[in-house]
């Protein structure tokens, strides 16, 4: 089949630069692809930087920018590529051992230093809220210092110990509801969102339909970025008793080995509480951290949880947002059939038992009936 021809050469290159800054990045790395006069001028940095910078505000702070255009990290297009789509969890795809084993071998050890997380917050499209979380508070950098699994016991700081063995949580911020803290910049104003009228279900309706998370992990080591939130939130609530403070969840589904977690299964939940001003008609921002749980709802520890972050940044993704969300109900309906296979054990168990004690209680009267 013969190639088409690209009649680009006779365009000016300044007139071809300005109508690509215009499109976005899955049409511009189409544009690519098509010759080598395109390809050339949709390589160029500037435009992706433009498109990152875009997307993803948090990538425009200083430290953040100095690591995506470095040389030895790559560059604006690579981050792009990585960041842009969203971790999938597919059932049938994910149930393969080889698939799992063979992600293993790519997942290099990775330090906590070399972790750097950046977040963005948008209402209606519009990023209210951008922060940057160098490393994790309170981690001891195990892989840095060559310990193995099987060494890190013998490590003498407590603090460190404690980090390791007990529920894993990185905050980005957590203030207490009662603090009345009027610093703008933990204050996001929204327009029209507190109308009069306007019902408890709407309003959360409301929220899932206008807010929107990106959470991107990268590592600063190898330039490697993966985003870990939905996009889309799972969910909303209003926190009790607080009556005016909302709780919403974002996240993503990551399968491990078994030999991290029994149930092979790991869920990323990013947590954004916010309390809303009616006065000032803006989102104070209360609360927003990431935790990782087993399909069992039971909170990861610090050590397994480091692993699972680096495993994250060599997942599954895509650019699909409807398969993307399919994912995550296959994921739901899964949890669902363990939970209710579970209780059907238990229920299963203790009828088992009671039949037992009964069977014994009848041995022991029989007997005693005979004795006498």
């Amino acid at each position: 089949m013969e190639r088409p021809i690209c009649h680009v050469q006779s365009m000016n290159g300044d007139l071809l630069t300005d109508i690509m800054s215009r499109v976005d990045g899955s049409a511009l790395a189409s544009v690519a692809s098509t010759c080598s006069e395109l390809r050339g001028i949709a390589r160029d940095q500037s435009l992706w930087k433009k498109l990152c910078h875009n997307r993803w505000p948090s990538t425009a702070l200083a430290e953040a920018e100095h690591l995506i255009s470095g040389s030895v990290h790559g560059c604006f297009d690579k981050f792009y590529s990585d960041a842009c789509p969203l971790v999938l969890y597919d059932e049938v795809a994910n149930a393969n051992p080889l698939k799992l084993l063979e992600c293993a071998e790519l997942n290099p050890r990775t330090s906590p230093s070399d972790l750097l997380s950046l977040i963005d917050v948008y209402y209606k499209n519009k990023c209210v809220l951008s922060r940057i979380s160098d490393g994790i508070p309170g981690a001891v950098d195990i892989f840095k210092h060559g310990l193995v699994d099987s060494s890190w016991e013998m490590i003498a700081d407590e603090r460190q110990k404690w980090f390791l063995n007990y529920p894993f949580k990185l905050e980005l911020m957590d203030l207490e509801d009662d603090d009345d803290d009027d610093d703008e910049a933990l204050a996001s104003p929204i327009s029209s969102l507190n109308e009069a009228g306007k019902s408890r279900e709407n309003l959360c309706k409301k929220l899932i339909e206008d807010l929107r998370l990106s959470w991107i992990l990268v590592d600063k080591k190898t330039g490697k970025a993966v985003n870990l939130s939905s996009w889309k939130p799972l969910s909303v609530q209003k926190s009790w008793p607080y009556h005016a403070t909302y709780v919403m969840q974002f996240g993503c589904v990551l399968p491990v080995e078994e030999s991290l977690l029994p149930q092979k299964l790991a869920r990323f939940i990013v947590t954004t509480r916010f309390k809303m001003t009616e006065r000032e008609e803006c989102l104070k921002w209360r609360e927003i951290s990431m935790r990782i749980e087993n399909i069992e709802g039971a909170h990861v520890n610090g050590r397994s949880s480091l692993m699972i972050l680096s495993k994250a940044l060599y997942s599954q993704r895509s650019t699909n947002q409807f398969k993307v969300e399919e994912g995550l109900r296959k994921y739901e309906k899964q949890k669902r059939e363990m939970m209710r296979r579970r209780e059907s054990r238990e229920a299963l168990a203790d009828r088992l038992f009671t039949l037992i004690e009964i069977t014994v209680f009848v041995i022991l009267y029989v007997s005693l009936r005979l004795l006498v």
